[in-house]
């Protein structure tokens, strides 16, 4: 088939020198919305309207059945041809838009999270994971504290009973993540921990006396090593969890309506501090305890979604950007200013959290109507 001569068409169109054959490609091409590369302006979409119109007053020259022939093929051609170039030189600027901030966004290094966390002892010395090497760190009540060839830390209790001396006094170490950071580490009492970016855990060296107790702030995916005499509760803002042996994240960072836990294997009790209420929370359940109020919502969700972070990579599914970006912000540690995005669309996608950034904005621009700008290391969000 002969390639069409698009820019020729348009010309002898206007030019009121076109064939009817001619007319009939020219239909078909527009009916088939084939993506040419245009260079059409506004005004130029002004021109094809008078020019179709003073086509269609000449036609009264022509035999009758021509003429019907012709103004239903112009006419048909006018409203595709019409909204097809408003489409296409519309898209077009916003595509070259989108294309240049990030140009300007490749000038800037946002590197994707890893593994980094700040030990703080008992004592109050500060130790920075990231660089320690791995074997032994510290000796605390006979508890051996160090850090794994893969970067874990771990409290060795193999020489020393976690649960022995339960008249001793409790220490509390923490460990803290940055934005950009995250970290595992495995308790005394055999219990897994993940600690996602901006998140923190306050835990006992040793689980002395009638139960297992950690405070929670940011999120964390906890798999608890089961113990029926000792319950391990979670403490995050106003909300406490109570589990004997299972498999939860929980998140409650800062600028969060509230705490959501989310159960992937096992049961737990989730109370809410301020009302006393409790309920309990089965597999594939989330229960949220907003800030401001006294009841715990439950609701049925894809637990993936709330345990992506942990599994290497950021599962969307129906997310607004607000909720979004602040997931980005924490893992690439930049600014997000979403305040000029108007629109209330949900994205989805599924992205490695080792992914370069501007390659997810890329792709969350391909999604839906959102364009990404950069000032200094800030995100300006916009519809």
């Amino acid at each position: 088939m002969q390639k069409i001569n698009l820019q020729n068409l348009l010309e002898k169109f206007r030019n009121g020198q076109i064939e009817p054959e001619e007319l009939v490609l020219l239909e078909i091409w527009y009916l088939q919305w084939q993506p040419s590369p245009l260079k059409v302006e506004h005004e130029d979409l002004e021109i094809v309207k008078e020019e179709v119109w003073q086509s269609l007053s000449k036609l009264d020259s022509r035999p009758e059945k021509q003429r019907r022939w012709i103004g239903i093929a112009a006419a048909i051609i006018f409203l595709a041809g019409f909204l097809s170039l408003f489409y296409f030189a519309y898209h077009a600027k916003q595509s070259v838009k989108a294309e240049q901030a990030l140009v300007k966004m490749k000038n800037h290094d946002f590197r994707p999270g890893g593994n980094r966390a700040f030990l703080i002892l008992s004592n109050g010395k500060s130790i920075q994971l990231t660089d320690t090497k791995s074997g032994k760190i510290a000796d605390q009540n006979g508890m051996v504290v160090s850090k794994t060839a893969k970067g874990q830390l771990v409290y060795d209790h193999s020489t020393n009973n976690s649960y022995r001396n339960e008249g001793s006094k409790l220490t509390y170490n923490t460990v803290s993540t940055p934005r950009g950071g995250e970290y595992q580490l495995i308790l005394s009492d055999g219990t897994k921990v993940w600690l996602n970016a901006a998140s923190s855990i306050t835990y006992p060296v040793s689980f002395y006396g009638e139960e297992r107790s950690v405070v929670v702030n940011g999120e964390a995916y906890f798999e608890v090593a089961h113990n029926q005499r000792k319950p391990f509760k979670v403490l995050t803002g106003n909300q406490e969890i109570t589990v004997l042996g299972t498999h939860f994240n929980v998140k409650g960072y800062s600028d969060d309506a509230g705490i959501t836990t989310t159960l992937v294997s096992g049961s737990v009790k989730i109370r809410n501090l301020t009302s006393s209420q409790s309920d309990l929370l089965h597999p594939g359940e989330q229960a949220t305890v907003f800030k401001d109020k006294g009841a715990i919502s439950i609701a049925a969700v894809n637990s993936d979604v709330a345990v992506s972070w942990k599994n290497g990579y950021f599962l969307f599914d129906g997310q607004g950007i607000e909720s979004i970006m602040k997931m980005l912000s924490r893992w690439y540690d930049l600014d997000v200013d979403t305040h000029l995005y108007k629109r209330h669309d949900k994205f989805g996608g599924t992205f490695s959290r080792s992914s370069n950034l501007l390659e997810i904005l890329k792709n969350l621009e391909q999604i839906g109507q959102v364009h990404f700008k950069i000032e200094n290391k800030k995100i300006i969000v916009s519809d």
